[in-house]
């Protein structure tokens, strides 16, 4: 119970990370909220922390619009009164190699990967001062340490929330207030399957023998399960990361140790 009492917030909760940073958080005593743009995939995650005798609310958002993460914080405080944890994990693939990047693909995934855990973060200030304190922790990427020639403009974004993470510590310090982020490998997610097949080409077969191909280039020898990043946010949500604050957390099985 180590959340015993809190009230955590998880965007992209819906489903791979942060529906098992949900339950997790839920099972370690918080109160979730579910942040999700796609309403079967929250209200399921939802479903699953009840059914474990949690208790959760799903909110529908978008991430990348900054009224909607107004009306998450909103929302959170409406229902449970207070907010001591904000996971701003969600995020996506984007555009790929740049000769193919279209400005408005790339405002999307500015959007998404940025933006709006910026605005979150924002608006949950003022009531985690009144709490006495909370959590802020962002997902990143290994991309964001180390070079991604497919994906720069998602190495950009995700690599722009390390400076964020940084910033936010310094200044929300004095108010007990700590902000931390994580920098995950590749995640066996439904993302995960998107940032390889952008197109839509790759056949389902083929598409998961490309994630256990990317698995054996782990030093590990495997790519992240959801539950390890769950965790990965657990711990520094968690009292005994209490004098961790502007901390880059890589769970990446090691792979940046190779490039």
């Amino acid at each position: 119970m180590r959340l015993k009492g809190k009230v955590a917030i998880i965007t992209a909760s819906g489903s791979g990370a942060g529906r098992a940073g949900a339950l997790i958080f839920s099972r370690e005593g918080a109160k979730v909220v579910v942040g999700d743009i796609d309403p079967k995939g929250g209200k399921e995650t939802v479903k699953r922390i009840k059914d474990q005798g949690g208790e959760a609310t799903f909110v529908e958002i978008n991430a990348g619009q900054v009224g909607d993460m107004q009306k998450l914080i909103n929302t959170t405080v409406e229902v449970y009164g207070k907010i001591n944890i904000l996971w701003n994990h969600a995020g996506m693939p984007g555009p790929g190699i740049i000769e193919e990047t279209e400005e408005v693909d790339f405002d999307k995934s500015m959007a998404v990967n940025i933006k709006g855990g910026f605005f979150a973060t924002k608006f949950v200030i003022s009531h985690m001062k009144s709490a006495g304190g909370g959590v802020i922790i962002f997902t990143a990427s290994a991309s964001a340490l180390r070079a991604s020639p497919w994906s720069p403009s998602y190495a950009l974004f995700k690599g722009g929330l390390i400076p964020l993470t940084m910033s936010m510590a310094a200044y929300l310090a004095p108010y007990n207030i700590r902000t931390n982020c994580i920098c995950p490998g590749l995640i066996d997610s439904p993302m995960a399957r998107v940032f390889l097949d952008r197109t839509g080409t790759i056949g389902a077969e083929a598409l998961e023998n490309a994630i256990k191909d990317f698995g054996k280039k782990v030093p590990m020898g495997r790519v992240a399960t959801p539950e390890d990043i769950a965790n990965s946010a657990l711990f520094l949500a968690s009292d005994e990361a209490s004098y961790i604050n502007g901390a880059v957390l890589v769970a990446d099985g090691g792979l940046i140790t190779r490039y």
